[in-house]
């Protein structure tokens, strides 16, 4: 460990985190953004950096780096990077801070599906005082079954929000486990009985080469007929071919994408045409004060590394989360 700390931020945080990393020990010598962009050498002497992305070159010069702390969730662009899935870096990912609005995100695609708001948006422009059309698509929450494919902090949200619509909770993930408010947890081996229960599917999955494409046609037609489909995890774990078919034969009564493969969408993309779908262009877990709490929790994170205790967070490099 050298006599200085040299750590570099790689987004803007507001002027007072700064001002607490620079302050978190007399060793802290700091790169702010606006340096960084000026002159990225500050990447290839930092022994911390925080960042959303990293060139390869800035890694493969970077001598001192110990530990990178990721703003986002989702780590799969830099474990692509030979030199942070193999070395000996310690990565932490932004887990949890996503889960609020993320779970809020959700149901608001959920109300829209069920209470026709989108229709009922769309006819607001034509100036049209008329819910005939609609009516008999109406439905509710309450009584149905939402299933949960990934239950980390922000299915564990979705779950806690769920009780108060009525809605019975089931989830599944990679080690089942009881989980409050979720009424039964499933494992991998037992996705078709699992989606074969759920009226609305919450897919929060990473991307990793194990979900990579995970769900496909077969996995689709397991759903009940009329089922919705939300994804605000990643594209990557839903065959979009399979998708499409899915919602243009109508046994997918609809779709709300946060996410989609490939991204962004092009424009020509069936996905754009298809009425009973909602797309939203990957902002989901983003708000105005975001970067107040990823500074919130690098702070956290680098007060544990100075100390020597366990980081928050840490990306199991295998598992890819």
């Amino acid at each position: 460990m050298s006599a200085l700390l040299p750590i570099a931020l790689g987004v803007e945080l507001p002027e007072d985190i700064v001002e607490r990393v620079r302050g978190a020990s007399p060793r802290a010598q700091v790169w702010t953004a606006t340096e960084l962009d000026a002159d990225p050498r500050g990447y290839q002497e930092a022994e911390v950096v925080l960042a959303g992305w990293l060139e390869p070159e800035h890694l493969a010069q970077a001598r001192q780096l110990r530990w990178i702390q990721a703003v986002g969730a989702g780590v799969e662009r830099l474990l692509a990077l030979e030199s942070v899935a193999r070395s000996e870096l310690v990565l932490t990912n932004a887990s949890g801070i996503h889960a609020q609005p993320i779970a809020e995100h959700a149901f608001g695609f959920l109300l829209m599906f069920t209470r026709n708001l989108h229709l009922a948006a769309a006819r607001q422009q034509e100036r049209r005082w008329d819910s005939e059309p609609y009516r008999a698509s109406l439905g509710t929450l309450r009584g149905k079954t939402l299933g949960v494919l990934g239950l980390g902090a922000i299915g564990e949200r979705v779950a806690q929000i769920a009780a108060g619509f009525g809605l019975r909770v089931i989830g599944l993930k990679r080690h089942p486990e009881p989980v409050q408010g979720v009424a039964e947890v499933y494992g991998p081996d037992q996705l078709l009985g699992f989606l074969a229960q759920s009226d609305f599917l919450v897919n929060l999955l990473p991307l990793t080469a194990a979900t990579r494409g995970w769900i496909g046609q077969g996995e689709l037609a397991a759903l009940p007929k009329g089922a919705f489909f939300v994804n605000l995890g990643r594209g990557g774990t839903v065959d979009t071919a399979a998708l499409v078919a899915a919602l243009g034969s109508g046994h997918l009564a609809g779709a709300g994408l946060d996410v989609t493969d490939p991204e962004p969408l092009p424009s020509e993309h069936p996905l754009w045409a298809l009425p009973n779908v909602i797309l939203t262009p990957h902002y989901s877990g983003a708000r105005h004060d975001y970067f107040r709490d990823v500074g919130e929790l690098f702070l956290e994170n680098l007060r544990r590394y100075l100390a020597g205790e366990a980081l928050l967070n840490v990306v199991d490099k295998q598992a890819g989360y």
